[in-house]
């Protein structure tokens, strides 16, 4: 048997944010210079995002009710009905409650029917993590269809009332680099996916050929973290005496060791060319690498290293990305470029896709293949 995503759907709250306003929205903190925000921005290269926080730092939409928009709207393109959806995994990095799972919540702001559910936690992967769940459920016959939804909502961890009383400034009185620049790097959204057991009856229809998630925790360094103020994690938050002990010494705040962002860039390459060579795909014939990356100086160097190593990464132009436009969105990332690409139809039937997420929390590598078929071409008798 075979899964097909039917349609998608995204939900980006409210106007695009340039970039001369994230701190309308973010607000200004203590030993954040202006140097280090424009480098960071020079260097991502996003020119808008969007933020669920106004102006006063306030949340306007919970990540719970981003994720519910966005599998409505793609429920919606599908035509399913509100009691008819068999399986919803659900994927973020902060959900809004330690408890339940954000899938609960999610499912709970929908108001559909009763259904099974599944919470995937951790970064970038965990949105490929939730699709390979429903990919394989209904691959095998066990649901007839299931939606996947991935969202995030960072930007109320970096307001700058959060900064004040972290006791990271150094002696200059400026904030670790490890500490700051993800503040103007992440974004707000949610997209999410529908898949079932046959493609749509008109339009294109995404056939899910294969999903590979590898992590290399076993040899790797943490690079991306929160919850605790070292990379070892010897005392997490929960460790102190308070919440507010714990915020104090600095081990709420969302980090990443730029160190060791070549391991990731080296273990992405090793991992492509295994695909390869197992004959997963062929870079040849590929139409679009639709990928999923932090920056624009990042995919830079991403395609130095595969022209280093003599690996065929495909034509830079098959690479897609709205990373510039909507800013990173991390495990809600591809799905919204996947949305992109199917609403501006730019996906043509017989068209392949081989997507690709990296995560840098302690390295994981996601890749999927897919094909666009057209409607009941591709139908079971």
């Amino acid at each position: 048997m075979s899964a097909y995503i039917t349609a998608t759907g995204s939900f980006l709250p409210g106007n695009p944010v340039p970039n001369e306003e994230m701190e309308d929205y973010l607000g200004t903190a203590a030993g954040i210079t202006s140097d280090l925000r424009d480098l960071t921005l020079m260097n991502c290269g996003v020119k808008t995002r969007y933020y669920a926080i106004d102006k006063n730092q306030r949340t306007i939409i919970s990540n719970a009710a981003m994720a519910a928009n966005a599998v409505r709207d793609a429920a919606g393109r599908a035509g399913i009905g509100p009691n008819d959806v068999e399986l919803l995994t659900a994927a973020t990095t902060g959900p809004d409650m330690l408890a339940p799972g954000h899938a609960s919540m999610v499912h709970a702001e929908l108001g559909y029917g009763p259904m099974e559910i599944s919470t995937s936690a951790g970064i970038c992967s965990s949105g490929m993590m939730a699709l390979k769940n429903a990919y394989l459920q209904v691959a095998i016959g066990e649901k007839r269809n299931a939606i996947t939804v991935a969202s995030e909502l960072p930007s109320r961890v970096f307001k700058g009332s959060r900064y004040d009383e972290m006791g990271l400034l150094a002696e200059d009185g400026s904030l670790p680099l490890e500490a700051a620049f993800l503040r103007y790097m992440l974004s707000d959204g949610a997209g999410a996916a529908v898949i079932e057991n046959a493609p749509a009856a008109s339009g294109i229809s995404l056939r899910i050929d294969w999903i590979s998630l590898t992590s290399f925790a076993n040899t790797e360094k943490t690079c991306m973290y929160g919850g605790s103020n070292s990379q070892a994690a010897t005392k997490c938050w929960m460790d102190y005496p308070t919440a507010a002990a714990a915020e104090a010494d600095g081990a709420l705040v969302l980090r990443q060791d730029l160190s060791l962002l070549p391991h990731l860039i080296g273990l992405g390459a090793d991992e492509w060319e295994r695909l390869r060579k197992l004959g997963k795909f062929n870079p040849d014939t590929l139409t679009w690498i639709p990928a999923h990356y932090s920056s624009e100086r990042l995919k830079e160097i991403v395609l130095k290293e595969f022209a280093r190593r003599g690996i065929n990464a495909g034509r830079p132009e098959k690479w897609y990305s709205n990373l510039t436009s909507v800013g990173n969105i991390g495990c809600a990332a591809i799905f919204v470029i996947l949305d992109e690409m199917m609403t501006e139809g730019l996906i043509k039937a017989g068209d392949t896709l081989l997507c690709m997420v990296p995560e840098s929390g302690r390295f994981v590598m996601s890749f999927m293949h897919l094909t666009a078929v057209s409607g009941a071409a591709d139908r079971q008798p």
